[in-house]
């Protein structure tokens, strides 16, 4: 071979080198994701803006550096810059990572906290008595403040059997998280699957909780309020379980009392713990005409009895008490059926909606 022939092949393979270490560069260069600057909108940050080469298809934004919780919303791309704008706005604390194709992390952004708000107080966790049926249905956490919708409520609570020494899961998880509208009130419901005793995850895994056996319920006060406040401080209950409850509620065993004070209130005594808000929803009160009697509602004796204070006092000898058949006990037994029950051919596993009612006189 003649030195001209080699000198052409090094620099046919010179070049190429250099053809691809620019392909390299570029290729790289396109994976680059820069931030460039939060969109506020009222206080909230309800987008982010950032630059890249890259096809935006590719990305995904995600809470926090590792987790698979996605963020739904939408990117818009305009004169060379792009904007996600969430669904619901960026909590404040919270990092999150733009990702590509949901795996590698090419940028991260953290939303800055608010500034001058005190801490949200945990006001209360249902049920609100020490001892429980070894069938508890479900427990309620009622917060002062709108709490954040990223992540999963499940991930700031722990449940430990005291009397084992062991970390335990007793809640259904759930990709719809059961919050009332102001996402103030969670709902948790206890694996009905193992509480049912025909059911499969029963025979497999047992009940969630175990009578004779003693449970720790601890909140975690890292948990944010929707505006990024954490909680004041950790929150713990404590239950001792006790044995099964398999009995409906008993209507005509309601004990009805009137009270000697200003108001001339009312008490019903359920003869055990009732459902905390399904109490204050299902019963309601009635004058002889059939008009709705106003007042405040309120639990006492460990969700065992409900006060009744009308608005105004009353007229006419007789009240009509209206209860939906809904209502339910500790254990999810309601006024027509136990919750664990068989299933039979033809039957509806769905309660029909019925209220019933009773009657009390006023002289007495």
């Amino acid at each position: 071979m003649d030195v001209k022939k080699r000198h052409n092949i090094r620099k046919e393979i010179k070049v190429g080198l250099v053809f691809f270490c620019l392909v390299l560069i570029a290729g790289c260069g396109r994976d680059e994701v820069t931030i460039e600057q939060l969109d506020y909108e009222s206080e909230q940050v309800v987008g982010v803006t950032f630059t890249t080469a890259m096809n935006v298809e590719q990305l995904r934004v995600f809470v926090g550096e590792e987790s698979q919780t996605s963020v739904i919303g939408v990117i818009v791309s305009q004169n060379g810059q792009h904007s996600f704008s969430p669904v619901i706005p960026f909590t404040p604390g919270q990092t999150y990572t733009l990702r590509k194709n949901n795996t590698e992390v090419l940028a991260s952004f953290t939303i800055p906290e608010l500034e001058g708000i005190e801490e949200v107080a945990l006001l209360a966790i249902y049920p609100q008595l020490d001892t429980v049926p070894e069938n508890l249905l479900k427990m309620y956490f009622e917060f002062e403040a709108p709490m954040q919708e990223v992540g999963n409520a499940l991930d700031f609570i722990r449940v430990t059997n005291e009397t084992d020494g062991m970390e335990i899961a007793p809640f259904l998880r759930l990709e719809s998280e059961l919050w009332n509208k102001d996402r103030t009130l969670l709902t948790l419901w206890l694996d009905p699957g193992r509480i049912k005793t025909d059911l499969i995850p029963n025979r497999e895994k047992g009940l969630p909780l175990r009578a004779g056996k003693t449970y720790t319920v601890a909140i975690d006060s890292s948990w944010k309020s929707s505006r990024g406040v954490r909680l004041k401080k950790g929150y713990t209950q404590r239950y001792y379980v006790n044995e099964r409850d398999d009995q409906k509620p008993k209507l005509d065993q309601w004990h009805i009392e009137r009270h000697k004070d200003a108001f001339q209130s009312l008490e019903i005594d359920f003869g055990e713990p009732m459902d905390a808000f399904l109490a204050l929803e299902t019963i309601r009160f009635y004058d002889k005409n059939k008009q709705r009697i106003d007042g405040r509602m309120n639990l006492r004796a460990n969700q065992s009895r409900l006060h009744f204070v009308p608005d105004s006092l009353w007229t006419g000898t007789e009240v009509e008490i209206r209860v939906e058949s809904r209502l339910e006990d500790l254990a999810g037994n309601n006024l027509e059926r136990r919750f664990d029950r068989p299933v039979l051919e033809g039957e509806s596993a769905i309660d029909s909606p019925k209220v019933l009612s009773m009657k009390y006189k006023l002289t007495q």
